[in-house]
């Protein structure tokens, strides 16, 4: 009786904040300002639609430069060896040894965010539809390590990667369709004024300007991933020709899905003030939208928990490739292991298994941890990207081979320098706190990204000068 009276007030909107709570622990709200919907925090509606176009522009602008360099160093290492064929000789192999390790922690973070949005979506949505089933927090991290385990299933044969990337990109398209015309349908909505002109500042920062640059977080965060071509491209054929034009096209989709996104949210947003309250906005959002737990239910498990686990498998076959590049240069401990190809699945199992290890090893520890190093994922990203960029500035475009066959033309060193100073800005505002102020009544304000870039870059320096520079292999690509 009492299962069904909860469900009754959710269907007719009353959800309160509290069956909403995802249960982790008193240091939940850490989690919650990672995964809410915090552009409306941080620029409202307005600055929603605006920051999504400007992040397409720049980060399209950024994978036209690694696109570039693709053409021709299509090898897993992707910003690695882009690096050490572009670094000035006397740095190349200290600093394409810190990229690989940089973009393969940023990458295992990203993997190890999008599992724990996941667990946290499940948890909420099995809260949802039984109430009287109590979840704890050794629960949803048993949901994030299936996320996890599940996920590298599908990563273990070469030969059935394609068919997922078909299947996974139907099932994104067919889910958005879906998502866009029933919101648009079933949603009361809101006038045009509130969606192209709102802006609101609930960050506490005091510049209105500031507040918009922060508001890149969330598009830049949904269009990460492009890069994951990089380091599969050893697997495609012709990858100097296929991968350049998958990486861009691949952006170009992936920003015109984000935008109309963004504009959809923006009209179907409803009682969004009410939806911010709870730990993850989606589940109440669509609930309310569709009338029902069922429907609203259906929609997250498909459009959301589904979609979020093919970027999973995305993410962790991308990590698996480029730590196998890695091993093939001596840069990881123990690469004899580490390079092996399964004969069986023709796939590097044994960097596919150090992926799964290595982001349930995340998973234990303190909330406050956690986040820390899920929070320097896209910053640790950003910097892989930047720094291949500004070898090439650094060396002159001479320094790429002709003839090659994706070349910007006359506007590449144009593009090379929008470039870097898009991934400049882009890194700055990842290092800075979303919210403030940050002290001790607010430390899950605090921003960890800084902290564990220094402790990377630390270690990576350390295991450069005791292990690295003996072993690390870079031979001329």
């Amino acid at each position: 009786m009492a299962a069904d009276k909860d469900k009754e007030s959710i269907a007719h909107g009353d959800i309160s904040e509290d069956k909403l709570m995802t249960p982790t622990g008193p240091e939940h709200e850490v989690l919650h300002r990672v995964y809410n919907i915090n552009v409306f925090d941080l620029g409202g509606p307005m600055m929603l639609i605006y920051s999504t176009i400007i992040v397409c522009i720049g980060q399209c602008l950024l994978m036209s430069s690694l696109a570039e360099m693709c053409s021709v160093w299509p090898y897993s290492g992707g910003q690695q060896a882009f690096t050490k064929n572009l670094a000035p000789a006397r740095v190349r192999r200290f600093l394409s040894y810190l990229v690989g390790w940089l973009v393969l922690v940023g990458d295992l973070a990203a993997s190890s965010s999008c599992a724990m949005n996941n667990a946290q979506m499940i948890s909420a949505i099995v809260q949802l539809t039984h109430p009287e089933f109590q979840m704890t927090r050794w629960s949803t991290w048993l949901m994030y390590i299936a996320n996890i385990v599940l996920s590298v299933l599908f990563t273990f044969s070469q030969r059935h990667l394609p068919l997922i990337s078909t299947v996974g990109g139907f099932i994104t398209l067919g889910g958005g369709i879906a998502w866009a015309m029933s919101f648009l349908t079933l949603s009361p909505k809101q006038s045009a004024s509130f969606v192209f002109t709102r802006f609101m500042n609930n960050s506490g920062y005091a510049s209105s300007g500031w507040v918009g640059i922060m508001s890149f977080y969330a598009p830049a965060y949904a269009l990460y991933g492009t890069d994951g071509i990089l380091h599969i491209s050893e697997e495609m054929k012709d990858a100097h020709k296929t991968a350049p034009r998958a990486m861009i096209w691949s952006m170009i989709f992936s920003g015109i899905t984000s935008l109309t996104g963004a504009i959809i949210m923006g009209f179907c947003c409803g009682n969004w003030e009410d939806y911010l309250k709870t730990d993850l906005p989606y589940i109440p959002w669509f609930v309310d939208t569709l009338h029902g737990v069922g429907g609203g239910v259906a929609f997250l498990a498909v459009i959301i928990v589904l979609l979020n686990f093919l970027i999973i498998i995305g993410i962790n076959t991308a990590v698996s490739r480029l730590a196998w590049g890695m091993a093939r240069d001596n840069a990881l401990p123990f690469s004899r292991i580490f390079v092996k190809i399964n004969p069986v699945v023709q796939t590097p199992l044994n960097t596919i298994l150090l992926a799964v290890v290595t982001e349930i090893a995340i998973a234990f520890g303190s909330d406050y941890a956690f986040e820390a190093i899920i929070s320097f994922g896209q910053a640790a990203i950003q910097i892989g990207y930047l720094t291949p960029v500004l070898m090439l500035l650094w060396r002159g475009r001479h320094a790429l081979p002709v003839p090659r066959s994706f070349t910007l033309g006359s506007f590449g060193l144009a593009i090379n320098i929008a470039s870097a100073c898009w991934s400049c800005l882009i890194i700055i505002m990842l290092v800075f706190p979303l919210y403030v102020p940050v002290n001790a009544e607010n430390i899950y304000n605090m921003n960890w990204s800084i902290a564990l870039i220094g402790a990377v870059v630390l270690f990576v320096s350390v295991d450069w000068i005791l292990r690295g520079r003996y072993y690390y292999a870079v031979s001329e690509e």
